[in-house]
């Protein structure tokens, strides 16, 4: 079985930090792809909807560089949206 081997960009950053809501939290920045990821998988409240599974796919994308980093962040602000997360 082969696997792909791609690199990906950590360093990789948004222009405009994107703000969400978590729970009744603070209001927090997320500036990456990598950074959005993280709160798609471990912080988010529901793992279902439209964008949901989009945006996860798209921030990956955009971390192995074969997406712009500026449409990953536009399908984040937009699962933001439908999780009712965007601050």
């Amino acid at each position: 079985m082969k696997y792909e081997k791609f690199e990906t960009r950590t360093d990789a950053r948004w222009l405009a930090p994107v703000w969400i809501r978590v729970g009744s939290g603070v209001a927090e920045a997320v500036r990456s792809p990598n950074d959005a990821l993280e709160k798609l998988v471990y912080r988010w409240p529901s793992q279902s909807g439209t964008y949901y599974s989009l945006a996860k796919a798209t921030c990956l994308k955009a971390l192995s560089s074969r997406l712009e980093l500026n449409a990953s962040r536009e399908v984040f602000i937009k699962a933001a949206i439908e999780a009712q997360m965007l601050d």
